[in-house]
């Protein structure tokens, strides 16, 4: 992925350590494993200690027996958001007839394309939640040829609803073909996007049409044998309408039922001011260009806020990928750095690049024990 930030909110429990104790000295065991109190702590034996026939007194009933010093708790993991404004994304998905094949026709096996896009959009919506405001519109809107239906809105932190809809859809062989018998009104489908998207306020971070369809537009006139012409110029019509309104569109192909139509990808991927078009035969394949468009649309930041109060930046353990712990850098030339005012770790030099990159899957911020990095 391009610039694929998707930050954890699940950090691995570190490994122990020592905690500060006040004014940042830490609490030593003492011989036998009993802490060393300080003065009027009662612990220090005086000359002769121990040698009292009468033993120490018996402890009250309802005392609780010292345990062995546990000494620093274990790291605890910070909930964190990256900083910067989400993106609008309106996922216009294909539910006709043809998404109720298995998602390879030669030979057919596995689950059907529509089953294996549900799971695959599903992961895409929960992944970005917090980096991207999905919306999604489902196509046909009836078992034939109507225009597709906004079934979620744009909205943030939408993947819980979208998710819903998904799970909604009957993706068994036997049962979506009773259900989705429809045709492919892409173009149709597209302009009722781009009337959607007028509905709203527009978002000066960007806004985007994921079309996910397995195979060519049709819907256009009736053909001798019960089926409809196809209509990618219309289709190319209703993309490059949607771009002179500032709306790019990512054509994404699933499947391998489209035959001869790459031509007709490409064209409108290029009207949708993409490049190219997306192309997946599987369900590996389908969760990789779908990371890769969202990674493409996903504003680069370094930043991540955390979740509640300000801490104390010495007691962060920060890193990659449950990978090397990495060092704070005050000076801010790499590694990383807090600001208490504004709540936030920020990335600098070779891990700041990283993170952009897109090469970081999750950055992890655990807030614990003081030590040496490891």
């Amino acid at each position: 992925m391009r610039d694929s930030l998707v930050l954890s909110l699940a950090a691995a429990l570190a490994a122990l350590g020592c905690s500060a104790g006040p004014g940042g000295g830490t609490r030593d065991a003492g011989p036998g494993g009993s802490m060393d109190a300080g003065p009027g702590g009662g612990t220090d034996a005086g000359p002769g200690a121990g040698t009292d026939s009468g033993g120490p007194p018996p402890p009250p009933p309802d005392a609780v027996p010292p345990g062995p010093d546990a000494g620093c708790e274990a790291t605890t993991p910070v909930p964190a958001t990256i900083v910067g404004d989400p993106p609008d994304m309106l996922l216009v998905v294909d539910i006709s007839g043809s998404m109720c094949v298995s998602v390879s026709v030669f030979p057919p096996s596995g689950d059907t394309r529509l089953e294996v896009m549900r799971r695959a959009l599903d992961g895409l919506v929960t992944s970005k939640d917090a980096r991207i405001n999905f919306g999604m519109m489902l196509f046909p809107g009836d078992n034939a040829c109507a225009p597709g239906t906004v079934r979620n809105g744009v909205a943030p932190r939408n993947a819980s609803a979208i998710r819903a809809t998904l799970g909604g859809l009957t993706t068994d062989m036997f049962g979506c073909a009773l259900r989705h018998s429809g045709a492919t009104p892409t173009h149709t489908s597209l302009d009722a996007a781009r009337t959607y998207y007028g509905t709203i306020p527009v978002n000066p971070v960007g806004q985007f049409v994921l079309l996910a369809t397995d195979g060519l537009p049709n819907c256009g006139p009736p053909l001798p044998d019960g089926g409809t012409e196809e209509t990618v110029d219309e289709t190319v019509a209703a993309i490059e309408a949607l771009f002179a309104a500032g709306i790019s569109t990512y054509v994404l192909g699933f499947g391998d039922s489209f035959g001869g139509g790459g031509t007709a990808l490409n064209r409108m991927a290029t009207a949708g001011g993409t490049s190219r078009p997306y192309n997946a035969r599987t369900a590996a394949e389908l969760d990789t260009a779908l990371d890769a468009i969202a990674a493409s649309v996903i504003p680069p930041s370094c930043t991540v806020m955390l979740d509640g109060p300000s801490r104390d930046p010495r007691l962060f353990r920060v890193s990659f990928d449950s990978g090397p712990l990495i060092a704070r850098d005050e000076s801010r030339r790499s590694g990383w750095d807090y600001d208490a005012a504004t709540n936030t770790i920020t990335f600098y030099g070779a891990e700041c690049a990283r993170v952009q990159s897109g090469t970081v899957t999750n950055v992890e911020v655990d807030f614990g024990c003081p030590g040496p990095l490891i």
